[in-house]
């Protein structure tokens, strides 16, 4: 029956009529359009029980992808293709991936003929792989495994690594990382190291904790951010060669205790920073995974408004995809990125009402396959006919929340390209002038080719800027929920998108 109602909202919103061509109003008065309402009617839908999380692949993300378009013709936007819309799928780009399941794992640690009797989801998990395979080798200690000089050393000695998540004291190189950023420097040195495999622990968590999720008081550290086994699937292009990455175990403190009875000494940032050298273990190990690929479709939404150049193009995207259902919980990912795609689809109806029509043409998009590997730009990207014409790329990633939802603040990130002194220029002269009030962290960046779905678009030598309000808590939880999003933060961050499209795209206020 509740489906019976979403198909029956999808019809009612496609005969709302094309708000395009209406009279045209000016940049102030149309920036009125943006609205906490309109944000939050949109946002709530997309982060409800009834989508189930989102997951690239399943009905929840069909049902979203579906809702999003019907959006889109409402406000009057085109296809990309430039054709007359017949119908919703008109608005969406298939995205051909193949899932890659874990279906078994093992962790054999040995020593002689003494096997230590190991229990997955106990002891150990799988958190990194995305292929079958099977490896036994010797095990060495590497500390925090960033020490290159002692690892590059090993010259294919040591098959198997134990290292220790975060950073010590020191490696004041590294602070800027974000964890993904730094978890891949640290793989990246391993493999160059002859390592085939990673053993890794948590210094302050010595256990899992995957029966339950619980909601810790805020600001106290969780016991565990997702259930351990969300991330046993990973999707790939279709197309695309497999790219073996190396194969990552989490393990207890017990399995590390076996194998190096003196790790906490070992460790010890105060009298051992960067000093760690490989010490190997009597023990050896055995790590094997099986792995089931599954082809699927997924789909990209997306509408235009066409400018009088349609050589000259900005796209504005939002992934909204999440991460799905695990051991009962819906992750609704209400700021993780329901906040984004609810301000793409602010954006592109207040672009519509405004009746203008652009110098140039908007792209508004909503990305799937972002928690997987931004596959959906990704694909965008590479289908896209002529790259050359995509002038800018605008990102949400993230735009809802302060870091304590008891304490709203409003400070946010804003990332470009640092050639691009535009981005930051007229940004700062819409803030100020348009009384915006945003407190904004700078961030220039040299090659913004990671993060988010600004990533396909920056390897591509397109500019980008990007908004994001930074991580807290809930991210990646079953627990970041509407209720904790800033509206009037996430308003004034789509208020002031929109003044700076507007200047890019009718070449008004430009300095």
């Amino acid at each position: 029956m509740r489906h019976l109602i979403i198909i029956a909202f999808l019809a009612m919103s496609c005969n709302l009529g094309a708000l395009f061509g209406q009279n045209q109003t000016s940049k102030a008065e149309a920036v009125k359009e943006i609205s906490k309402n309109n944000l939050q009617a949109n946002l709530e839908f997309l982060a409800s029980d009834m989508l189930e999380g989102r997951e690239a692949g399943k009905k929840g993300a069909d049902l979203s992808a579906l809702f999003i378009a019907s959006q889109f013709k409402s406000y009057g936007l085109s296809p990309i293709a430039g054709t007359e819309a017949k119908s919703l799928e008109d608005y969406i780009q298939a995205v051909p991936l193949v899932w890659e399941h874990l279906e078994h794992s093992s962790l054999d640690i040995r020593h002689g003929n003494l096997l230590l009797p190991l229990e997955e989801g106990a002891d150990y998990q799988v958190t990194s792989a995305n292929a079958s395979f099977s490896l036994e080798g010797k095990v060495a200690f590497a500390g925090y495994g960033l020490n290159e000089k002692t690892l590059r050393s090993n010259k294919n000695k040591i098959q198997i690594l134990v290292r220790a998540i975060g950073l010590p004291d020191g490696y004041e190189e590294y602070h800027n990382l974000s964890d993904r950023q730094l978890k891949r420097k640290k793989n990246q040195l391993a493999k160059e190291s002859g390592i085939s495999a990673i053993l890794e622990f948590d210094p302050d968590s010595p256990v899992f904790q995957n029966k339950s999720i619980e909601e810790a008081d805020f600001g106290e550290k969780k016991k565990t951010k997702y259930s351990s086994g969300i991330y046993k699937r990973s999707i790939r292009q279709a197309d695309a060669e497999i790219n073996t990455e190396i194969p990552v175990f989490k393990i207890s403190h017990r399995v590390l205790s076996a194998l190096f009875p003196t790790w906490k000494k070992d460790l010890d940032r105060e009298t051992h920073k960067k000093s760690v050298e490989l010490k190997e273990s009597s023990f050896s190990a055995n790590l094997t995974a099986g792995f089931k690929s599954e082809p699927f479709t997924s789909g990209n939404v997306a509408g235009m408004i066409e400018g009088k150049n349609k050589d000259e193009v900005i796209v504005i995207g939002a992934h909204y995809d999440h991460l799905g259902i695990y051991n009962g919980y819906i992750y609704n990912g209400a700021d993780d990125n329901a906040s984004g795609a609810a301000g793409v689809m602010a954006l592109a109806k207040a672009f519509a009402q405004s009746g203008i029509q652009p110098q140039k043409t908007l792209i508004f998009a909503a990305w799937t396959a972002e928690e997987r590997g931004l596959h959906g730009s990704t694909y965008f990207v590479k289908t896209f006919q002529d790259l050359s014409k995509i002038k800018y790329y605008h990102n949400y990633d993230m735009i809802g929340r302060s870091f304590d939802p008891e304490k709203p603040d409003s400070s946010v990130s804003f990332m470009y390209t640092k050639t691009w002194k535009l981005a930051k220029n007229i940004t700062e002269q819409n803030n100020d002038r348009y009384d915006v009030n945003l407190n904004i962290r700078w961030g220039a960046m040299n090659n913004p080719a990671s993060g988010s779905d600004n990533a396909p678009f920056a390897k591509e030598g397109i500019p980008i800027m990007w908004f994001h309000t930074g991580g807290h808590p809930d991210y990646h939880g079953p627990y970041d929920h509407v209720e904790k999003i800033d509206w009037k933060k996430l308003e004034s961050i789509v208020k002031l998108s929109f003044l700076n499209i507007w200047d890019l795209c009718t070449e008004e206020d430009v300095e």
